[in-house]
């Protein structure tokens, strides 16, 4: 009886530690850019599905910049929030992107002008200057930030660069853009 009990402890341990391995292999991370295949797919899927979603849209009260926020719901659920702002000196656009309330993906399109679009032709000439706000001179710098399980997991600085992880944690970036996400999210329930 003593040597039926060994081996069926043995057994159960050599089972624990069989269901443990395949639950362990089973929930190892996904690879980044599995993820990020991913994080693109509910992007475009979302995109593509707009039309079906509640639109709500507000003003941008705590922009120093006027601007104003859309938020997409599905139900009561965010799927996506564009941001636009407008300054004399540059236009943002920005679109947050949520699946199953988790922040997925931030998108972010800067259009900076080459002189603030209030400095004419004619405020140029008469300041003796020869350079004035002109569209074609505009420049576009588009950044985009990946998420995956609501934290920071790639960013892509204008001219396709990843920037590395050790600047995201100089610059507190995550803490950065999630206070931002926050602020779009409380404005447009609030509002």
């Amino acid at each position: 009886p003593t040597q039926a009990l060994k081996l069926s402890r043995r057994m159960n341990k050599v089972i624990q530690v069989l269901l443990l391995t395949v639950f362990c292999l089973g929930s190892c991370k996904q690879k980044p850019e599995n993820v990020i295949a991913d994080i693109m797919k509910h992007y475009e899927k979302i995109n593509s599905t707009l039309k079906d979603y509640k639109v709500k849209q507000v003003d941008d009260i705590t922009s120093p910049a006027s601007g104003t926020i859309t938020g997409y719901y599905r139900e009561d659920e965010i799927k996506k929030i564009e941001s636009e702002h407008f300054t004399d000196t540059s236009r943002t656009f920005s679109e947050y992107y949520f699946d199953d309330g988790m922040l997925i993906f931030i998108i972010k399109q800067n259009f900076i002008y080459n002189r603030p679009n209030t400095y004419t032709e004619e405020v140029a000439k008469a300041k003796g200057d020869s350079v004035w706000y002109d569209d074609k001179k505009t420049r576009m710098e588009i950044t985009k930030f990946y998420f995956s399980n609501n934290k920071l997991l790639k960013w892509v600085a204008p001219n396709d660069k990843e920037v590395p992880a050790i600047t995201w944690a100089q610059t507190n970036k995550e803490a950065a853009l999630w206070a931002e996400t926050i602020v779009l999210i409380k404005e447009l329930k609030e509002q």
